[in-house]
């Protein structure tokens, strides 16, 4: 003889729950009591969403589980075929009609009342349709206000059936079930454990980013450090929703990477290629060539646990942004500070932090707040990355700035990333008109036969002045251009100034004036031990160690030459 078990699982508790990116893995707990012989152990009201491959039970000591079998949920009855929300709705429309003829039938005798003369009856003496009107007149109004209360009381019913349809759309997304056949030897408790992963769940990672200064912070400005250390307090967090149709009170949660206004951000400069003008616009090699370089993903899966227990319901009726949060870690760093200028794309100098991930943590990609000390000085609201709004409550450290994006890709331990911190207006560029001049020259191509080729060499000169207008000294600040990078033998660039710079290969610094010295960039504008010594092809910066007040003059001159009467193009 079978012995049935009844299990109702929404009076049963969730141990533990890990959410994954879009998806979670949920494990509960029963308590059961068995018969000697075969059982039926009917797990009832589960979510809808359960996915019945991913079914697992443990925990039976005494006991041969012979089969599982799930039971899929309910078909839930259509919104628009429920028949008390059909039967409220159908009065409401009839209670409304009713309104519209009687509002139709004070305008007509309002209009009609307007025809009537001093010397017009209509076929009636004028009185005796002043007492029609009248006797009309109360008996509409009379009619509209019963209509008002009924109106009232009807909508009342619509609310009520859909809330009621509500709630059992809530009961009907836990109608799925899991039944056990269990083989017991003897009678006795026994203590069941169901897995299974549900959709409808999801998290994704937010920060609270707290920078402080040190004690004599400002100071250390108008020093001669090449650089400005902060500290960085990084919380990171996450935000989680859920909709599975099961409230997760009291769990056991953890986080898994797994997978079964003003825009302030810095512009980058591209490689720029040239090479000779062909009929076909082509040069040598063809179509435009780009090099990239792909770094490997170095983490597959990272699964974070967060302290102590945690509730987290479902999400109840058209409720679309109902989120929990939770903390995943508080994480503590150091900032490298610097200013980045490129005259070229934008005329702005921007504050931009490097931060070295130096906790065990995987960083994926979220929203953020930033505070200044303690102070709240941004929230962000962008779909990937970063993005943070600047609003300074206190005097303003390094920059005063309003509406500002900063991007922030995924990092993993051990990995630096950039955060651009905005614009900062006390730091003032000027990009001075262009300069461009070409003459011819020729040169010797063999002292026997004394040939001599003619080409056109084209001079470029772009000039900027930078003017630090705060108080204290500003450094590093990074000034960037670029020259072109020629693909063709017979296109020659040469670089006049900043004089002295020498081939990419060699990185080689060199001085420019007091406080300034030039080189070639370095990929990405990493620091050479994280970015491997990779140069940016053609893109030359300035390192300038700028004083308050002080401005300081640069300049980026360059020949291109080509034989005569051909011309370039980009590549």
């Amino acid at each position: 003889m079978i012995n049935p078990i009844e299990v109702d699982s929404t009076k049963t508790p969730i141990e533990a729950v890990c959410i994954y990116l879009d998806r979670a893995d949920v494990h509960r707990s029963y308590s059961v009591e068995l018969k000697a012989g075969q059982n039926e152990v009917h797990l009832k009201n589960l979510s809808n969403r359960l996915d019945e491959d991913s079914i697992r039970v443990e925990g039976l000591n005494n006991a041969t589980i012979f089969d599982v079998i799930y039971k899929s949920p309910r078909s839930a009855t259509p919104v628009d075929q429920d028949p008390d929300l059909r039967t409220a709705k159908k009065r409401l429309s009839a209670l409304q009609s009713e309104e519209t003829v009687l509002k139709d039938q004070t305008r007509f005798l309002n209009e009609y009342a307007k025809t009537l003369g001093a010397d017009k009856a209509m076929g009636m003496e004028l009185d005796q349709f002043l007492k029609l009107y009248g006797d009309e007149k109360k008996r509409i109004n009379g009619a509209l206000t019963d209509l008002t209360y009924s109106l009232e009381e009807a909508r009342k019913e619509v609310t009520n059936a859909e809330e009621q349809l509500s709630q059992d759309d809530q009961a009907m997304k836990r109608t799925a079930s899991v039944v056990l056949v269990v083989l017991a030897e003897s009678d006795g408790h026994a203590e069941l454990s169901l897995r299974y992963v549900v959709d409808g769940a999801s998290w994704a990672p937010f920060y609270d980013l707290r920078v402080t200064l040190p004690p004599g912070q400002d100071r250390a400005l108008q020093t001669s450090k090449p650089r400005m250390l902060s500290n960085v307090s990084l919380q990171y967090r996450a935000s989680i929703v859920q909709n599975t149709g099961e409230d997760w009170s009291s769990v056991d949660l953890s986080l898994s990477t797994a997978s079964p206004g003003t825009d302030s951000t810095i512009p980058t400069i591209d490689l720029w290629r040239i090479g000779v003008k062909t009929e076909q616009g082509l040069g040598k090699g063809g179509a435009k060539r780009h090099r990239r370089i792909l770094s490997p993903e170095s983490v597959t899966s990272a699964t974070f646990t967060v302290d102590g227990v945690s509730d987290i319901p479902c999400r109840k009726g058209s409720v679309n942004n109902q989120t929990h949060k939770v903390v995943i870690a508080v994480i503590d760093m150091m900032a490298k500070l610097e200013w980045i200028v490129i005259p070229k794309e934008k005329e702005s100098a921007f504050l931009r932090c490097q931060v070295k991930n130096t906790s065990p943590y995987f960083l994926l990609e979220g929203e953020a707040s930033m505070y200044m000390g303690n102070n709240f000085v941004c929230r962000t609201e962008i779909p990937v990355g970063l993005s943070i709004t600047f609003e300074f409550l206190a005097r303003p450290v390094y920059a005063d700035v309003r509406g500002i994006r900063l991007c922030l890709q995924d990092v993993s331990p051990q990995e630096t990333f950039s955060a651009s911190l905005g614009v900062d207006p006390s730091i003032r560029i000027t990009r001075h008109p262009y300069s461009k001049k070409t003459k011819t020259s020729s040169s010797s191509l063999g002292s026997i036969l004394a040939l001599q080729s003619k080409t056109d060499v084209t001079s470029h000169v772009q000039r900027f002045t930078i003017k630090n207008a705060r108080g204290t000294r500003v450094s590093p600040l990074i000034v960037k251009d670029r020259i072109p990078v020629s693909v063709d033998s017979v296109v020659k660039i040469t670089v006049n100034e900043p004089k002295e710079l020498g081939e990419a290969k060699d990185r080689k610094e060199v001085d420019v004036s007091t406080g300034v010295k030039a080189r070639w960039a370095i990929r990405n504008g990493q620091d050479e031990e994280e970015s491997g010594g990779v140069e940016e092809e053609g893109v030359v910066e300035w390192v300038c160690d700028l004083d308050a007040g002080k401005s300081v003059d640069l300049a980026l001159a360059w020949d291109l030459t080509l034989p005569i009467g051909q011309s370039w193009e980009d590549k």
